[in-house]
């Protein structure tokens, strides 16, 4: 559930002075993901840890993956999509996907396993199988590893949360990938010392007091740790939705508490939401 070499090389970062951004779901917009790097502005001793489900439901996830896994800056922990694709990416039952891989494909993965077919298919149509096969259960053993939380001095890396009517240490892998309404409407600070942030849940639904102005915007508690800062930020700023508001990717900064952010960069009217799912 926690990698310590992780935790060890980004606390390191942060106490050299260096930039760590959290940057909530990327959901398979790959070229939007590059655009907020690129305005984030890393230095080769920068970090990036993303909170979780860079896959499923937008145009091309092995593309994310890829960046993730190729940019040693990178770190990342796991999402409810990660862990749906390890338990249902298997492309021997495609034609009679079995429950866990029918959850997955309902869930955006449909996207996903497109994405990877085009990828391992020439311009003639033809699937290199043999080297698909491997690189699917290589990124499936990859996500497998991935940490569900990463702990700093000051700071809880997760993607769905921590559930408050538990002890904190100890709690199932499950609760932070899924966790929704009883840690968002905690009374108290998760951790007292600690700022969470985690994606997994858009933040216009927690925003809803701001009603339309709180579409694309990060989300912060109104609870405070013993250090005045937020108790709770939550990043997901929803860049896959289909509605006539802002859909934008979200980064935040543990260095200056700053925000960037960049609006969706890929078209994403009908017509690219149905390509996307095409192999």
């Amino acid at each position: 559930m926690r990698r310590k070499d992780i935790e060890t090389d980004l606390q390191n970062a942060l106490d050299n002075d260096h930039n760590v951004w959290a940057i909530g779901d990327v959901h398979g917009f790959s070229v939007t993901l590059e655009a907020l790097l690129d305005v984030c502005d890393l230095s080769m001793n920068d970090r990036v840890v993303l909170l979780g489900d860079l896959i499923d439901r937008g145009p091309d996830s092995f593309d994310v993956v890829r960046i993730a896994r190729c940019d040693p800056r990178i770190q990342c922990v796991k999402g409810n999509h990660e862990d749906m694709m390890v338990d249902g990416f298997k492309l021997e039952s495609l034609t009679k996907p079995d429950s866990d891989m029918q959850t997955w494909l309902y869930n955006g993965g449909e996207a996903t396993v497109a994405s990877y077919i085009r990828d391992y298919t020439d311009e003639f149509g033809q699937e290199d199988s043999e080297q698909l096969i491997l690189q699917v259960e290589d990124d499936k053993e990859w996500m497998q590893r991935l940490p569900s939380h990463i702990i700093l001095d000051k700071w809880r890396l997760v993607h769905a949360g921590y559930d408050p009517r538990q002890e904190l240490e100890g709690q199932d892998e499950s609760v932070h990938l899924w966790i929704r309404r009883p840690f968002h409407s905690a009374t108290r600070p998760i951790d007292e010392h600690r700022t969470v942030l985690f994606g997994h849940t858009p933040t216009m639904s927690l925003n809803h007091s701001m009603g339309p102005e709180g579409w694309g915007k990060p989300w912060f508690s109104k609870i405070a740790t013993v250090d005045g800062r937020s108790a709770s930020i939550g990043l997901d700023t929803c860049v896959f939705h289909d509605e006539n508001k802002p859909a934008l990717l979200t980064a935040f900064n543990l260095q200056t508490l700053e925000v960037r952010q960049i609006e969706r960069v890929e078209p994403w009217d009908s017509t690219a939401r149905e390509q996307a799912k095409k192999s």
